[in-house]
């Protein structure tokens, strides 16, 4: 919990620092995940930042490999100075939730039977824009255990459609008549 509310905190200063510096927060969300990635695969360089016992200065050159964007650098080097990187992906995580969130876009995932064809697709994006008042972004996956039909969920919202839940509420229902 009190990891969430640093990483929210420290999410919350760079997208600020974003809006005074002129930076678009797309562009610095694109170098925080390529960081992020490579910290990721090199968990041992990860490690090494996050370490108290190591100086600073051994740190920083560490740092300065890693990204070649001042702003990043200055960032970055902020949370090894705090003893924060440890938080970095959940920084990087929340930093895209605030960004997204200030320019009206939500993230989504579609789960259906078979593959979407475009104009599908489109017409789903079209009613989700206008239902949330948002752009949302869609990630699409395929599951046949759906049997037919879409889920959508919305961060925490599930908007189900498929076969298979209709199915399965039917059965509930017959099952309480039966009773």
């Amino acid at each position: 919990m009190v990891d969430k509310k640093l990483s929210l905190r420290y999410a919350k200063a760079l997208l600020g620092l974003c809006n005074d510096k002129g930076v678009d927060s797309d562009k610095a969300l694109e170098g925080l995940k390529e960081i992020d990635a490579f910290l990721v695969d090199n968990s041992e360089v990860f490690e090494y930042l996050s370490a108290h016992v190591i100086p600073y200065k051994n740190k920083d050159k560490v740092i300065s490999h890693l990204c070649s964007d001042e702003f990043l650098y200055d960032f970055l080097k902020y949370l090894v100075l705090k003893g924060r990187f440890r938080l970095f992906h959940e920084i990087v995580e929340t930093f895209e939730e605030l960004s997204d969130e200030e320019k009206g876009r939500v993230k989504a995932s579609v789960k259906s039977a078979i593959d979407l064809d475009e104009e599908t697709k489109k017409k789903l994006k079209e009613q989700f824009n206008k239902k949330l008042n948002k752009d949302v972004q869609f990630e699409f996956t395929t599951d046949s255990s759906l049997i037919a039909g879409v889920v959508v969920q919305v961060k925490d919202v599930v908007y189900d459609g498929s076969l298979k839940t209709y199915l399965s509420s039917l059965e509930h229902k017959l099952m309480r008549l039966s009773i």
